[in-house]
Order: C-alpha cells, then sequence, then structure tokens
C-alpha cells in the first residue's frame, strides 16, 4: 500500500538524501544543531595524492570522503545530507513555534502543529498500538467475495493508496490543456520488477529474506507462525505473476508507455473481472468517458489474478500492504520490523531518530502550509533575484549553442529554439500557496493524521478533472533540496531549500555558482531535449517535432554515452545501465557544459585571476565535483543502480568531464588520461 502520488513520468529530479549525524543530544533528546555551514568550495576537501586528470571526483573530493563516514542511520552520505542536516533544525524551530502557539482550529499553523505534535507524541502511539488500522483489519477479515477485496481496494485508493495498481490525473500527454487519469501497473512490495525475474543467487536470498518479512509482519497482525509463512508463499507467488506481466524500469523511461486512451466500455471488456465505471463511479469519476488504460499487459494478469487466486491469498494480500504502508506511523515495533527489512536494501545499520522521520512526514503531508514559513526565514529576495539572472544566462548559452549545431537542420534547430524561448522558471516558491482548507488536522493518532493529508491530496488531484490547468502549482515544497522539470509544463522548478550553499553561495565567486547551481539550472533546462523531453514540444505535448535524420543524429551521439555509462562498474560485477540513465546523464553533460560556457559570457571583460590558486575555470569544474560527493554504502549503490535513472555520483562527476575538451584544458590533461576520452568516443551532443 503505497500511500504517495504517483508520478506517470520521470520527472527530471535531482538526487538529495535525508540526513542524520552522531551528534551530541539535548535534554529533549534531540542534537544541537551542528556547525556545518559549508560553502559553496572548500580545498580541505581535496586530496592532491590523486592527479586530476585520472580521478577527478577522488581529487575533488578525497579528503571530504575519507573525513565523512557514513552514520550509522544512513545509507548513504553526501552533500543532499549536508543541506538537509542544516534544514532539520530550522524546520524543527518552526514545528515547535507552532505546536507550543495555541493557534486557531482550522489555520494553518494549528494543522501543521498538531501533525507535529501527534508524530512526536510516542506516548500515545505505543498505546494505540494497531488500533488505529483495526477496522481496516476487520474490514479484510470479514470479506467473503472478490467484490468485498475490490470494494477495499477502490475505497484505499480514494484516500491516495496505489494498492494493487495506480491511478493518478495528470495532463494529457497529447493535449496538455486538459486534466486525464492514468491507470497504471504496481502492486509489488520490492523495488521493482526486475527484483522478482533476476534468477542470480543473491537476488533469490533477497527474495527469500523479504517473503520473511511479509511473514514477520503477518504475525504482528494476528496469523499464527505457519498461517503467516503460508500467506507469505501466496503473496510472494501473486507479485511475481504481477512483476512478469510489468513494464521493465528502462521500458517505462519512455513516456508513450504510458499513454493508451481506450474508452471506459472497452477497457471493461479488456478486464471482465474489474469493472472500470463502478471504480471511477465510487473516485468520483464518473462523468470520465476516456481514460490512458496505460499497461494493458499488466492489467491483463490482473484480471486473470483475480479470477483464479483464492479468497484468503487476497486477504493477506491486502493485510500485507496495509501494514507495509502504515508501520512507519505505528508503534516502534511495526517501525523496528520495517527498518529490518529497509536496511536489507540500504544498508543504514540504526534507525533515523523520530524527530527526523517527523520532520519528513510532516514536511511531505502539508508540504506548503509548511513551506510559507519557511520561506520568510530561509530565502532572502536577493537570492531570487540572483536565480533569475543565472536562468537567463543559461537560457542564452543554450541558445548559442542551438544556433551553433553543426549535427541539427534549420527546420529542427528552429523548433529548438522555440521550445527553449517557453520554458518557464519557478524559483522559491509559489506565486499562490495551496489551500489546506478542507483538511482537517486532529489529536487523534497519527495515522489518522496521515491518512487525512493524503486522502485531501488525492481528491485535490481528482478535482482536477474538467477544471482549467493550473500553472502556478508546484510539484515539489519550498522546504525540499531538490530541483525538477516537467515537460507537459515546459517548466524548470526550483525550490527555496537548493538555493543554499554549496549550490549556491552568495559569498562566493560566479566561477563556484555557475560550477554548482548554474549546472543544476542547465541540467534541468536540458532535460528539455534529452531523450525523454526531446519528445514533447514548446507547448508540452508529446509530439514528434524532429525530422527524420536529426533524430538519427541525435541518436547516435546519445548512444555513445550509453555505451561509457554501460562500462563505468559501481561495484564488481555491477555496471551502471547506459539506458536506464540516459536522460540524466544526458542532462549532466548538457548541464555543466551549458554553465561552462554561460561562466565565460559572464567573465567576459572581466579578470579575476586565481582564486586560492585555481583559475576560474578549474574553480568552475571543481565546484561541479564537490556538488556531487558522496559516501555509499554497497547495499545503496547496488539499490541505487539496479532502479534510479541517476547514475552514482561519481559517475555523475567524471562521466560528463571526461567528454568536454573544456575540462581537459583547464587542468591540462593529455590524451591518454582517464579523464580524457578520445574523440571517436566523446558524446558531443548539445
Amino acid at each position: 500500500m503505497r500511500f504517495a502520488p504517483i508520478l506517470l513520468l520521470a520527472l527530471a529530479l535531482l538526487t538529495a538524501g535525508c540526513a542524520g549525524t552522531g551528534t551530541d543530544t539535548a535534554d529533549d533528546g534531540i542534537p544541537e544543531n551542528p556547525n556545518t555551514n559549508a560553502r559553496g568550495l572548500d580545498r580541505k576537501n581535496l586530496d592532491e595524492s590523486v592527479s586530476p586528470c585520472e580521478d577527478f571526483y577522488r581529487y575533488a573530493n578525497g579528503s571530504w570522503m575519507d573525513r565523512n563516514p557514513i552514520p550509522a542511520d544512513q545509507s548513504t552520505w553526501g552533500i543532499g545530507n549536508e543541506m538537509q542536516e542544516r534544514n532539520y533544525f530550522l524546520l524543527r524551530s518552526i514545528l515547535d513555534d507552532a505546536s507550543d502557539a495555541g493557534a486557531a482550529k482550522g489555520t494553518n499553523k494549528q494543522k501543521v502543529g498538531d501533525f507535529w505534535r501527534m508524530a512526536m507524541d510516542t506516548d500515545t502511539i505505543e498505546k494505540q498500538g494497531l488500533e488505529p488500522l483495526q477496522a481496516d483489519l476487520d474490514r479484510v477479515a470479514a470479506a467473503a467475495s472478490a467484490d468485498d477485496i475490490l470494494a477495499i481496494i477502490t475505497d484505499w485508493h480514494r484516500e491516495g493508496a496505489s494498492v494493487l495498481f495506480g491511478f493518478a490525473i495528470f495532463q494529457d500527454l497529447m493535449d496538455t490543456t486538459q486534466y486525464i487519469g492514468y491507470a497504471v501497473q504496481g502492486g509489488l512490495g520490492l523495488p521493482d520488477r526486475d527484483y522478482y525475474t533476476r534468477d542470480d543467487d543473491e537476488s533469490a536470498a533477497l527474495r527469500d529474506k523479504y517473503r520473511n518479512h511479509v511473514a514477520r509482519m503477518l504475525t504482528m497482525t494476528g496469523s499464527d507462525e505457519a498461517e503467516a509463512g503460508a500467506e507469505a508463499d501466496a503473496i510472494m507467488a501473486l507479485e511475481t505473476r504481477l512483476a512478469e506481466a510489468s513494464l521493465t524500469n528502462v521500458e517505462m523511461r519512455n513516456p508513450a508507455t504510458y499513454y493508451n486512451i481506450q474508452p471506459v466500455d472497452h477497457a471493461n471488456a479488456q478486464t471482465p473481472r474489474f469493472n472500470w465505471s463502478r471504480y471511477l463511479e465510487a473516485m468520483d469519476l464518473g462523468e470520465l468517458e476516456t481514460f490512458s488504460y496505460a499497461h494493458p499487459k499488466f492489467f491483463a494478469e490482473m484480471n486473470s489474478a483475480l479470477g483464479d487466486t483464492d479468497l484468503d491469498t487476497w486477504k493477506a494480500y491486502l493485510r500485507w500492504h496495509l501494514i507495509d504502508g502504515f508501520a512507519p506511523y505505528l508503534s516502534d515495533a511495526f517501525v523496528q520490523a520495517n527498518f529490518d527489512w529497509t536496511k536489507e536494501l540500504s544498508g543504514a545499520e540504526e534507525l533515523r531518530p523520530r524527530w527526523k522521520r517527523a520532520i519528513d512526514q510532516t514536511s511531505g503531508s502539508l508540504g506548503e502550509a509548511l513551506g510559507e514559513v519557511y520561506v520568510e526565514r530561509a530565502f532572502p529576495p536577493a537570492t531570487k533575484q540572483k536565480a533569475d539572472e543565472m536562468i537567463e544566462n543559461l537560457r542564452a548559452s543554450i541558445r548559442s549553442r542551438i544556433e551553433q549545431l553543426d549535427w541539427m537542420t534549420d527546420e529542427t534547430r528552429s523548433q529548438a529554439l522555440t521550445k527553449l524561448e517557453s520554458f518557464v522558471s519557478k524559483i522559491g516558491y509559489p506565486d499562490e500557496w495551496r489551500d489546506y482548507s478542507p483538511l482537517t488536522i486532529g489529536t487523534d493518532s497519527y495515522v489518522a493524521n496521515v491518512r487525512a493529508a493524503t486522502a485531501f491530496e488525492a481528491k485535490r488531484n481528482r478535482d482536477k478533472i474538467g477544471q482549467p490547468i493550473d500553472r502556478n502549482e508546484w510539484g515539489m515544497a519550498p522546504q525540499v533540496i531538490n530541483a525538477y522539470y516537467n515537460p507537459v509544463m515546459t517548466e524548470i522548478v526550483f525550490p527555496a531549500a537548493i538555493m543554499q550553499p554549496p549550490f549556491f553561495d552568495g559569498g562566493m565567486d560566479d566561477a563556484v555558482n555557475y560550477g554548482a547551481m548554474g549546472a543544476v539550472i542547465g541540467h534541468e533546462f536540458m532535460h528539455g531535449f534529452d531523450d525523454q523531453g526531446s519528445r514533447f514540444d514548446a507547448d508540452g505535448n508529446m509530439k514528434n517535432w524532429w525530422s527524420d535524420a536529426d533524430r538519427a543524429a541525435f541518436e547516435e551521439r546519445t548512444a555513445r554515452l550509453v555505451a561509457q555509462y554501460n562500462g563505468m562498474e559501481a561495484l564488481e560485477g555491477l555496471n551502471v545501465d547506459g539506458q536506464l540513465t540516459l536522460g540524466e546523464n544526458i542532462g549532466d553533460l548538457a548541464g555543466v557544459t551549458m554553465a561552462y560556457y554561460a561562466l565565460q559570457k559572464a567573465l567576459e571583460g572581466e579578470n579575476p585571476g586565481e582564486i586560492d590558486g585555481f583559475t576560474p575555470e578549474q574553480r568552475f569544474f571543481l565546484a561541479w565535483a564537490q556538488s556531487w560527493r558522496r559516501n555509499y554504502r554497497d547495499e545503496a549503490l547496488k539499490l541505487q543502480v539496479n532502479t534510479d535513472v541517476h547514475s552514482p555520483s561519481m559517475f555523475r562527476t567524471n562521466g560528463p568531464l571526461a567528454n568536454m575538451p573544456e575540462f581537459a584544458a583547464a587542468f591540462g590533461c593529455k590524451d591518454g588520461d582517464a579523464m580524457v576520452l578520445a574523440a571517436d568516443q566523446r558524446a558531443d551532443i548539445w
């Protein structure tokens, strides 16, 4: 039971981790804020025993990596964690103020304060145990037919769950002036369908651990040990069926795989055991005549399973996904059992402190209500002004590069330039804050508040049907350290929290800010021109605006990037998937390239000379490398390579730079050096 919105497109998000440290603890059990005022570039992070021409990532970050072992409650530790660590203490201050304020009922302050208070009220959470889910468990136990099972699934979907499959409201990929519904594959408990289908010993062992975890959790909901084991075996068999009928993560990168508009009656005929008309009516979407029946092979298997899987298996499956979805918000026994499984995937040795987990959930559930106060404290107007300037400088750099491309014909070039000018940038926070007035947050239970917030968001999205496109809407709250490109809105979005050191540092020179934040901006811009984003036109519609010759030339160049990353070994025997990560790798290479030339424009007529022994160009590349510093546990690295569209940090750093003669010139690297690709291997795309 995944209580999170389903993203129908792989929005180009930068990786950012949640943080935790081993700092000293105050009397209230919450550590004092450590001195983590990182700068945009710090020479003490360098490992000068390594040649920048052999391994620039290690040269730029080696000393930092040696000084920063991964905390026990983390699976990785990097720049996002350091930034988040600072963020936590500001957010905690805001939440404590809201919790102590005695705010008027119905105000955002009351809702944020009560949500935080209940998340931290361990006495009540322990006393309640499984009580917040008991009505659901009783209903599942009483189910006497397949119709009862489907009624439960439908009701949970109304609350925003994605149990068995996913359904979301999103813009029409072919006509972005309207919202439509998308039904998509789902139903799995492991991270990805390939975890069910790989036949190597390590994957088989992990499946055994997952099966044992499912059985353990089922005993905590009332099954005896023998029953739970049999139920876990049946659940594993059912999920494996669904996985085998699912598209791979590489296939899912193609946005066209989400688009299969069908009349509701036709979908009903495809799944005679699942009535879409009845489902949509229960979801208050009975007026829909069509929707995207995105993954027919999956739904055909789901339909078969609804007919030949026994009722007891379905009841166990629902119990499992219910408890899996809510375990983090229940008593310590459930929280610990959930962590014991997730650490198999992440490698983290200890559970993160409750107060940080509570902040994350409050922020996730009431993002803009919390964000409105956050930006007052953390986002000065001067930062927004500087970001706007950088964005326009990046746009100018991209425009110049497109105009000079020697592989693109004039007709396609004209379309590319039109799309570039159509980009809208959003900086810091929304112009209009989300209205939370329909949402009730109380003091009954933590689980009840999580459910209320999720149901509110699900209804808010369903209510978009038939309404004009809300172009002021944000997909991230201001306090999130991240950024994204939305292809159907042709927009790039930078929340306030990422506009901080070391990504953006007002006390540093342009070279550093362009190497870090400028490259982030360039990255998001260039997602509009990667292998996915390039399939959307200036209006955000999924439409081919390329000539056949230009598309072939583009794919010839991107194939070189695929080959490069396929050869990058993250761990012994585990290589990056160049096709899975292609969009992000294009974004990295093109983004840092565009930022480099934007810096050259900014430096025209100025000669800042060396700073701390480095030229502006060297400082630019060092800032790029230091913005990706990260230590990994092996388990976390495996998980990222297997499931994430982003390459690991060492390859995000070195991969683009090895393709850039500008980098080689800055550090005097020669042909044959590891950081210099031969001309016939280089990916010269944008």
